[in-house]
C-alpha cells in the first residue's frame, strides 16, 4: 500500500559528535566511527551507529518529535516488557533520556538488529520466498499474542491507559472516537454514516475475544528485518517499533498485516495465516474485515490531522468494507 508524504519527523539531525555524547552516558570506552540514517516511517529518525569498541555492539539511536515525546516512555516499558520472551526478536533497551540535555529530542538507544528491512526487498523476491518469509512473520505474531495483557486498551509506559474490562467496549469507544475525528477533518459525512451503520450492524463480531494480548499494532514489512542465509533461504532476524501497540483482540493485528502488507497477494496471504496457525474463531474474517476498516479510518485521521493527503485507497478501503454484509 502507498502512503501520503505528510511527515511529523523532527527536523533535527543528529550529527557524530552528538552521537558520541550519547554513547558516552552508558558507553564511555566506545568510540563512534560512523552513523547513517536509518529507515523510518513518518515520525521520529532512526540512526545506526558503528563504534570500535567490540564489547558494545552496534547501536540504534532513535529520537522522538517534540509532540510524541511521551512515546519513548512507552517504548523503554515494552521492550523490557517483552526482553524475557526467547520467541520475540525484538532489540534491547541500552539508554534512553528526556531530559534533552544532550540533544534537543527525547533520545532511545537500543541494539541494533541483524537485518534489512524487508519491505524493499520484497518486490525481488520469489513467490515461495514471500510464503515462507510470510510464514515467519505469521509465527511471530502469534508469539507476540501468547503475551497476555491485563486489560482492553492502549498501551502506554506503565501499561494500559483507561483499560476497558471487554473488546467490545474498547473497540466500540475507539470507533466512536475516530469517527468523530473523520468528520472534524473533514471527511465525507455519507461515508461517515455507512462506517457508524457498519459497526453497529458488526459489533457482535467484536464480543468474541475474550482475552486481550499484546498487539503490534504496526506488524508490517517496514518494521520487520530479514537476513538471506546460506541455501537461498531468508530469515526473519527482528521486529521493531512498538510505538503503536495496544492490548486487544489478535485478530486486530492481523488486520493491520493484511491490509498494510499483504495486499491481493496470495503467497503473502496464505504464508501469514499458515505460519499464523488455525484461528478458532467464529466469523473471524467478517471480524477481520471490520478491523481493516478500522485501520483504515485511523491512517486517514492520523494523515488528515497532521495536514496531509489520505491515498485514494485508504477511502477505497473503507467503502469497500461497509459494502459487506455482516449481519
Amino acid at each position: 500500500m502507498t502512503g501520503s508524504d505528510a511527515t511529523i519527523k523532527p527536523a533535527f539531525v543528529l550529527d557524530l559528535a552528538q552521537a558520541q555524547a550519547i554513547v558516552d552516558r552508558f558507553a564511555p570506552r566506545s568510540r563512534v566511527v560512523s552513523l547513517e540514517e536509518l529507515h523510518g516511517g513518518a515520525i521520529s529518525r532512526v540512526y545506526g551507529v558503528a563504534c570500535t569498541d567490540e564489547s558494545s555492539p552496534d547501536l540504534v539511536i532513535k529520537t522522538y518529535p517534540e509532540l510524541l515525546h511521551w512515546k519513548l516512555a512507552k517504548e523503554v516499558f515494552l521492550y523490557r516488557y517483552l526482553a524475557g520472551n526467547k520467541h520475540l526478536p525484538v532489540p534491547r533497551v541500552l539508554w534512553h533520556d528526556d531530559s534533552r540535555t544532550i540533544v534537543p529530542l527525547a533520545v532511545l538507544v537500543l541494539t541494533r538488529l541483524d537485518g534489512q528491512i524487508l519491505q524493499p526487498l520484497e518486490a525481488s523476491l520469489s513467490d515461495d520466498d514471500l510464503f515462507g518469509l510470510y510464514a515467519q512473520m505469521g509465527r511471530t505474531l502469534r508469539h507476540f499474542h501468547d503475551v497476555r495483557m491485563a486489560a482492553f486498551g492502549y498501551l502506554v509506559g506503565g501499561g494500559v491507559k483507561d483499560p476497558h474490562a471487554s473488546n467490545d467496549a474498547y473497540m466500540l469507544f475507539q470507533f466512536d472516537k475516530k469517527l468523530r475525528e473523520f468528520r472534524q477533518c473533514g471527511g465525507s459525512e455519507a461515508l461517515a454514516a455507512r462506517m457508524a451503520r457498519h459497526v453497529a450492524a458488526g459489533a457482535h463480531l467484536l464480543k468474541a475475544s475474550a482475552l486481550p494480548v499484546f498487539c503490534h499494532d504496526d506488524f508490517h514489512t517496514g518494521n520487520v528485518l530479514v537476513r538471506h542465509e546460506a541455501g537461498a533461504r531468508w530469515q526473519l532476524t527482528g521486529v521493531v517499533d512498538v510505538e503503536n501497540a495496544v492490548a486487544g483482540d489478535p485478530l486486530l493485528d492481523i488486520a493491520k498485516t493484511l491490509l498494510y502488507s499483504v495486499g491481493e497477494s496470495l503467497p503473502k496471504r496464505n504464508g501469514l495465516l499458515a505460519g499464523y496457525g488455525p484461528i478458532d474463531r467464529p466469523q473471524w474474517q467478517a471480524a477481520v474485515d471490520l478491523y481493516r476498516m478500522y485501520h483504515a479510518l485511523e491512517w486517514w485521521d492520523w494523515t488528515a490531522s497532521i495536514g496531509g493527503t489520505p491515498p485514494d485507497w485508504v477511502i477505497g478501503e473503507m467503502e469497500r468494507v461497509t459494502g459487506v454484509d455482516i449481519r
